[in-house]
């Protein structure tokens, strides 16, 4: 064992003074608390921004191909397009699509007894997954598609059930509203189920139908519909996505747009907690430099004595410091660990259990999601360690300024 490895274990072994106990105490706390809060706060945000994200893209895919419109976030396309099964198949054949779906949208209004709900439709056909899951929860039945004659039924989300007081299996009338025509066209369909996401701009806006029942109403036929509805394996790919299918398979005025183009307030909204998470993290980690530093400091002025005599023995300025250093390691390392079993208890107790609830009209869940990844804990771990070793170099200056023979005398 080196030496000054040696003299760190012996310094540690031993208690030392009731008031350098209790700060490095606190400085152990400390660290611990900051590396909890770090891997708490990452865990959090990365759960809000991807349950959010889900929930848009369990109901809109990825990437939506329509005609071009200047203001996708309208979802509606200003006039239908002949549906091409070829184009669908080439879609299909990019490694990173993984189904592609086309709609329809139709803005309505819904009337139950004497209350009206204003809202749009989206049609879709039998391939459409109603699969409930963390993003969105269906209740009720699918909706029961036929070849030959459009399904008279509605999948509305809670929300709206009940601001027009219906359950399922209830009738409600639908007036359907074509710019084209004086009047909207009416017709009676069954609640066939319900839909929950928690967000209001999917909640409150939208409705799902069988598209056959949409075209039926929009005088057009079977083969026009308002977009393709593409869903890929990594979100994170959408823009090379959407690019890649533009460039190969898209011609004007068909456009590719994803989620982040048709809404961008809340895509701006993630990106904002980013910065919040980056804000915690960095003031944790001074938290955690600045109670070790302390620690460290009062260790060195009350190991005074000793750093004379290995100063009059002959010792290298490296080798004390190094002492020192070693010391300050052990102290984080505690620190590191005890925040690790805070911070991933915490995590994984929420995770399982929900016990910390949230407003879900402003917050669009319930409860405070968590997803904890491996290698980001291990990465507030490497970058406490590493930052605090660096900063502790500085009260280690003082080594220097210790003279030898008031240091001896001190004793």
């Amino acid at each position: 064992m080196k030496l000054s490895a040696f003299i760190a274990n012996r310094l540690s072994n031993k208690n030392g003074t009731s008031f350098s106990r209790t700060i490095t105490r606190l400085a152990v706390w400390a660290t611990a608390l900051s590396v909890a809060v770090m891997i708490i706060s990452i865990a959090v945000v990365l759960g809000f921004k991807e349950t959010i994200k889900d929930k848009m893209f369990v109901f809109w895919g990825h990437i939506e191909i329509a005609p071009f419109n200047a203001n996708p976030g309208t979802i509606i396309s200003p006039s239908p397009f002949e549906k091409d099964n070829q184009l669908i198949k080439n879609i299909s054949k990019n490694q990173e699509v993984v189904s592609v779906y086309p709609y329809l949208i139709k803005p309505t209004i819904l009337q139950a007894d004497s209350l009206m709900e204003g809202l749009k439709i989206k049609g879709v056909d039998a391939n459409y997954p109603f699969k409930s899951n963390d993003a969105i929860q269906f209740e009720g039945n699918p909706i029961s598609f036929d070849s030959e004659n459009y399904a008279q039924q509605i999948i509305v989300s809670k929300n709206t059930l009940n601001k027009i007081n219906k359950n399922i299996g209830d009738s409600l009338l639908v007036y359907f509203l074509n710019p084209d025509q004086a009047y909207p066209r009416v017709r009676k369909l069954q609640i066939a189920g319900t839909f929950h996401t928690g967000m209001d701009e999917i909640d409150a806006n939208f409705a799902i139908s069988d598209i056959q029942l949409l075209q039926r109403v929009s005088n057009w036929d079977s083969t026009q519909i308002n977009g393709y509805q593409v869903e890929i394996k990594d979100y994170n790919l959408s823009n090379f996505v959407a690019y890649q299918l533009y460039q190969d398979y898209l011609e004007p005025p068909m456009s590719a747009s994803t989620m982040q183009d048709i809404y961008p307030n809340i895509f701006s909204w993630l990106d904002l907690m980013n910065r919040n998470t980056y804000i915690i993290l960095i003031i944790m980690a001074i938290v955690a430099v600045i109670n070790l530093s302390t620690a460290l400091l009062i260790f060195i002025l009350e190991r005074t004595p000793m750093v004379g005599v290995l100063k009059t023995l002959g010792m290298p300025m490296k080798k004390i410091k190094r002492i020192f250093q070693i010391h300050a390691s052990k102290i984080a390392i505690k620190g590191i660990l005890w925040g690790n079993l805070a911070g991933v208890g915490f995590c994984l107790i929420q995770k399982y259990t929900h016990i910390i609830q949230l407003d879900e009209s402003a917050y669009y869940m319930s409860f405070v999601p968590i997803q904890l990844i491996f290698w980001h804990v291990l990465l507030v771990n490497i970058f406490t360690f590493l930052f605090c070793l660096v900063i502790l170099n500085l009260p280690l200056l003082i080594l220097k300024k210790i003279n030898i023979i008031q240091a001896i005398k001190f004793k």
